[in-house]
């Protein structure tokens, strides 16, 4: 297979879909800071519910550039992006498995890590661009609009999604790696987005959710933080790291399993040891270990 051959293969697959979360989440930014002067002098006297607070994070007052933003951009702009991330995450072994394109992937001299470590790194790159792409949208709008936050301070907002668009990337391919099919993979990694997203949403209303709250990689990526005091270098190298520990996970499990054209069975053992062949039973030579 040519060099870098999986990773532009990737990237491809997911293009459309990058362009289309990019080009929107751009509109959005550029769509908010237009409409802020007037947004911001409607809700001068206006008191935040506690439910909503989590919205907020540490900007308080959502009449501050950085309340707005963080109670209307980067609240939510992030779940499209992982959704991106778990899309291309369970397609990329999951989604080809069940598609019976797998094993001609396998049949190429490749080791079955790299294999799933470069449809990573191609899909990494597509969501990197997907994630940056909301910065013209705000470029564009501060043209136009006096916006009290500084272009390189967005910037660091913008770029501060990533690490836990990453994390749940990597979660998406383990979750491939371990579960029978796609639709399984997807419902595992959507079930723990949606458990910690809304952990970490409700938590500032539940003072015994105050721990439990720090479980959720969205206490760790809030943007407000950013907003305010800059990019937390220590906070996103924590969640890079989670992603890349989920990441070998992948690779570890999916070196150890069995290929199956058009899915496989539940089961709990075979992801962790090598596929045998057992006595009795006849393996075609497309299912078995490269």
């Amino acid at each position: 297979m040519r060099k870098f051959g999986l990773i532009r293969k990737s990237l491809r697959d997911q293009r459309l879909a990058a362009i289309l979360v990019g080009a929107t989440s751009a509109a959005i930014a550029l769509m908010l800071i237009l409409i802020f002067p007037s947004y911001r002098d409607s809700l001068k006297d206006f008191e935040i519910p506690s439910a909503m607070e989590a919205f907020l994070g540490e900007a308080g007052s959502i009449t501050t550039p950085e309340g707005f933003l963080s109670a209307e951009f980067f609240s939510w702009v992030p779940l499209l992006l992982l959704t991106l991330a778990i899309i291309g995450g369970t397609g990329a072994i999951a989604g080809e498995e069940g598609a019976g394109t797998l094993d001609l992937l396998l049949a190429q001299p490749i080791r079955r890590w790299r294999l799933l470590v470069d449809k990573a790194a191609g899909l990494t790159l597509g969501l990197l661009i997907a994630t940056l792409s909301s910065y013209p949208g705000f470029l564009i709008a501060k043209l136009f609009v006096d916006f009290d936050l500084s272009s390189w301070r967005i910037l660091e907002s913008v770029a501060y999604m990533f690490p836990v668009t990453f994390l749940f990337l990597a979660l998406s391919m383990l979750c491939a790696a371990v579960a029978p099919g796609r639709g399984g993979a997807a419902t595992a990694a959507i079930g723990i987005v949606v458990a910690t997203y809304f952990l970490n949403l409700i938590a500032p209303a539940a003072d015994f959710l105050e721990q439990p709250r720090k479980l959720s990689p969205f206490y760790w990526s809030e943007a407000s933080r950013v907003l305010i005091h800059g990019f937390d270098y220590v906070r996103a190298s924590g969640l890079l790291a989670f992603g890349f520990i989920f990441l070998g996970l992948a690779a570890w499990v999916f070196e150890r399993r069995e290929i199956a054209a058009g899915g496989r069975e539940w089961s709990l053992h075979l992801p962790f040891r090598h596929p045998r062949v057992e006595h009795g039973e006849s393996r075609s030579p497309s299912a078995s270990k490269r």
